[in-house]
């Protein structure tokens, strides 16, 4: 089965949250899919974090190799769709991104963004918690 994946779960497995070992478990024998723009969300959390002063550039370095490591496959979103999300549920693009691919794939979301569950449900996208 697959699951859809967000931003959030990527960065949790890569930053080695403590969500990390139940983030295993939960995706065990499961294919993660992202949207396309999960390179570019990925980017931007890590430079936010590096901003931040949250992270070093090394840990920012490690961060990719593991970013690197996983496995995952990626999907287009329907940048109209996507538009039309946006304005109706008064969200950014990137965010939409998801909830319109996983819709269109009718696939579970996995996120741990709590405002994204609450999209999600109002799109019926099943969410799973983590």
């Amino acid at each position: 089965m697959s699951l859809f994946a967000d931003t959030s779960i990527l960065i949790a497995l890569i930053a080695s949250d403590e969500e990390q070992s139940i983030i295993t478990q939960v995706i065990k024998n499961h294919q993660l899919v992202c949207s396309t723009s999960i390179y570019a969300e990925v980017g931007n959390a890590i430079s936010s974090m590096l901003k931040r002063r949250r992270i070093t550039l090394d840990q920012a370095i490690q961060m990719l190799y593991e970013f690197e490591q996983l496995s995952f496959e990626t999907v287009a979103f329907d940048l109209r769709r996507a538009i039309q999300i946006c304005h109706d549920y008064k969200i950014y693009a990137y965010d939409a991104y998801i909830l319109e691919s996983a819709s269109r794939l009718n696939l579970p979301l996995l996120t741990l963004d709590k405002q994204m569950q609450t999209k999600a449900k109002l799109l019926n996208i099943t969410t799973i918690e983590v």
